[in-house]
């Protein structure tokens, strides 16, 4: 016996040598003799297309061709390509033309393998139906070309064959549907909200008030509707709500403990709008009033985790770490775990002593770790509980989900420190210290050191070795201390030690042993930067501005001000040092941010009154990203300070004749002579004057 391969073989062998026997002795078909076109090519036969207003579709009818030659057998490989222009389509337009549908010419199964299954009288035919666009109105050409199995595609396009000789008129109408603009659930209030944009937001055009006024009728199906679906959505569904014509927005209720998929779709349904007086409702969901996913509506409070596993184990450095695991709830997707925790068991997450650790952990971790802190001593108890994908929740907990009470002892290895010592300067004179109160006692009192070195616990004299800068009471956790002016320094250790009440100590015990509460900042800067010098200064009299230049300290993320002075700050001889302290001196512009600037230089400039003729000084000041504040201020060539002749008053003259005798002529009319004009003006001019 042959393997079934070769046995498949030698059957498919038994059944092509058949139908070549049967093409070969088979007469000569009638209908072979209506077929049209190169047998060989496998032309389409007969094709009709015929448009329905009703559903505004055009229907493409056709058979395959009737011959009784070998090229029948061409029909199991052969796909028919349909093609739709608003001209007879030929190879010339064919060629710039897609196909909007593929067709196979005969099915091998069906037809039992058989080609003369296949042809034309003895094949059911084709049909196709296509869904004419809304808003057509025009005559469109049908026609069906043919693809063989070597990958030509035969081309005949014969009028009455596979192209309708005559165009097919289509009128379809305008998309009238609302658009859905959202459509979401809320779990917490067991709702599903949908919003919409209605047509006449837009376009104005449907009956909105009386007898015909449009109605908005809204359907939830468990499947997705389209086009195809529009009749049977009518036929078999009722709609969940009829609304106004105006209404956008609509609610849905979902009864408790749903678990579905929904698919919301939306429509008018108008009165008496065709010519004969028909109600008509757009039912071709080819706008956008139906969804293409669905919404998932669930309130029903997901089953809780079984729990696996749970544990303590301390860390070397006196905290400790619980270890909780279980297993993901099955027929849940897309879920989320909460874990709980209380000093007594517990079978509701809402009562008061209950604190929820953790939230979002997604569905395949399976696992959380509770970081125990030092000095922690006591049974704790925990539940992992479970959120839904839509975010619902069962507050109650069951035994599966939860712990006995473990015993979480982290409180060995104990240093009578505060913990998490640390300090940095924060500019403006201060470095601030933070600490974690020390573990395991309660009301006592915190003292602040500042040293230069590293101090050990054995060296500890206090106000010598260790320079005793204040005391604040637990709970508070830091300490701002005031840096001395005028200094840089890079050497600086802050130390905070405890002293508290103990049961086995008669008064306060204070504990100096240095061993993990100390900081070192790396620098504490309260040195005034230099101050910032003017490059040029001038006024603009004519568009009323005074305009300021100066260079771009060598700081980084500092600031500069402009301040003016209408006295004489400087003294008699101007050589005075004065400060912004000193009376007369006023803001002009302020916190001018050179944290981006990277030029050499800065400039602004500022309106000043009009008519004015004055000299002002001007000065600019620096302060550093720590707040360090440089107030003096100097006159002169490197300076910070300049002086500005702001002068906003139009120059004015007088023009005056004079003889040739240098005399006066003040007489109204000119007789034959030599005459001088001369023009007196009442302050230095910047060009000369033109008569």
């Amino acid at each position: 016996m042959g393997s079934p391969k070769a046995e498949q073989n030698g059957g498919l062998r038994a059944v092509i040598l058949t139908a070549v026997m049967l093409l070969a002795l088979a007469p000569m078909s009638p209908a072979s003799a209506n077929s049209q076109g190169d047998p060989e090519n496998l032309q389409a036969q007969n094709i009709s297309a015929v448009f329905d207003n009703a559903s505004e579709t055009t229907l493409l009818t056709w058979e395959n061709i009737a011959t009784g030659g070998a090229e029948l057998n061409g029909l199991f490989s052969a796909t028919y390509m349909l093609y739709r222009h608003t001209a007879p389509i030929n190879a010339t337009n064919l060629a710039s033309m897609d196909h909007f549908a593929e067709v196979d010419a005969c099915d091998a199964g069906v037809a039992g393998g058989n080609p003369f299954n296949c042809q034309g009288g003895t094949h059911p035919g084709h049909t196709v139906t296509f869904p004419v666009e809304p808003g057509t109105n025009g005559s469109f050409y049908y026609a069906i070309t043919t693809m063989l199995s070597n990958g030509t595609e035969a081309a005949e396009l014969l009028f009455n064959g596979s192209q309708i000789y005559d165009p097919v008129l289509e009128i379809t109408r305008s998309v009238y549907t609302p658009f859905i603009i959202s459509v979401e659930f809320d779990a917490a209030e067991s709702q599903t909200n949908l919003n919409w944009l209605n047509y006449n937001s837009i376009n104005n055009i449907l009956p909105s008030t009386g007898p015909d006024a449009l109605q908005i009728r809204v359907w939830r199906t468990d499947y997705q509707i389209t086009r195809e679906l529009g009749s049977y959505l009518l036929a078999e569904e009722t709609p969940i709500a009829v609304l106004n014509a105006t209404d956008s927005t609509y609610t849905v209720d979902v009864p408790p403990n749903t678990q579905r998929s929904s698919y919301y779709s939306i429509t008018y349904l108008l009165p008496n709008y065709t010519e004969s007086g028909d109600d008509y409702e757009d039912i071709r969901f080819v706008g956008q009033n139906t969804m293409s996913e669905p919404v998932v509506e669930d309130n029903r409070p997901p089953n809780q985790p079984i729990l696996l596993s749970a544990e303590f184990l301390p860390n070397a450095d006196g905290t400790g770490t619980t270890t909780i695991a279980w297993g993901d709830v099955a027929g849940e997707t897309g879920e989320t775990y909460r874990v709980y925790r209380s000093d007594q068991s517990f079978s509701t997450i809402l009562r008061n002593d209950v604190s929820m650790l953790v939230e979002g952990i997604l569905e395949g971790i399976n696992s959380y770790e509770v970081q125990v802190p030092q000095g922690f001593l006591g049974f704790s108890y925990y539940c992992v509980v479970t959120v839904d994908a839509t975010g619902v929740i069962n507050t109650d907990t069951t035994g599966d989900a939860c712990t006995n009470g473990i015993e979480e002892n982290a409180f060995y290895g104990w240093v009578a420190e505060p913990t998490n010592v640390h300090a940095e300067f924060i500019g403006d004179r201060t470095t601030r210290v933070t600490w974690s109160d020390q573990l395991g006692i309660e009301g006592e009192i915190y003292h602040i050191w500042h040293t230069t070195y590293r101090v050990s616990g054995a060296q500890f004299v206090e106000n010598q070795t260790m320079m005793y800068l204040g005391t604040v009471g637990d709970g508070i956790g830091y300490y701002d201390v005031e840096v001395p002016d005028d200094e840089y320094r890079t050497n600086s250790f802050y130390f905070v030690t405890s002293e508290a009440l103990y049961g086995n100590v008669n008064g306060t015990y204070h504990y100096t042993g240095l061993v993990q509460n100390f900081f070192q900042v790396p620098f504490e800067d309260t040195r005034a930067p230099n101050p910032p010098r003017i490059k040029n200064a001038y006024s603009v009299g004519s568009m009323n501005l005074v305009s300021l230049e100066w260079f771009n300290e060598d700081e980084n993320n500092e600031s500069y001000s402009i301040w003016r002075h209408y006295g004489e700050p400087f003294g008699e001889d101007e050589n005075d040092v004065s400060t912004i302290d000193s009376d007369g001196w006023e803001i002009v512009l302020g916190d001018i941010d050179a944290t981006f600037t990277t030029s050499d230089t800065l400039t602004r400039e500022f309106a000043i009154p009009p008519s004015v003729d004055r000299n002002v000084w001007y000065a600019v000041t620096i302060t550093d990203e720590f707040g360090n504040f440089n107030g003096e201020i100097f006159a002169g060539f490197g300076g910070n300070a300049f002086k500005v002749a702001e002068d906003t008053l139009l120059p004015e003259g007088e023009l005056s004749v004079f003889d040739d005798e240098g005399l006066l002529y003040d007489s109204t009319t000119l007789v034959a002579g030599q005459y001088t004009l001369r023009v007196q003006v009442n302050e230095d001019l910047g060009t000369t004057p033109t008569i």
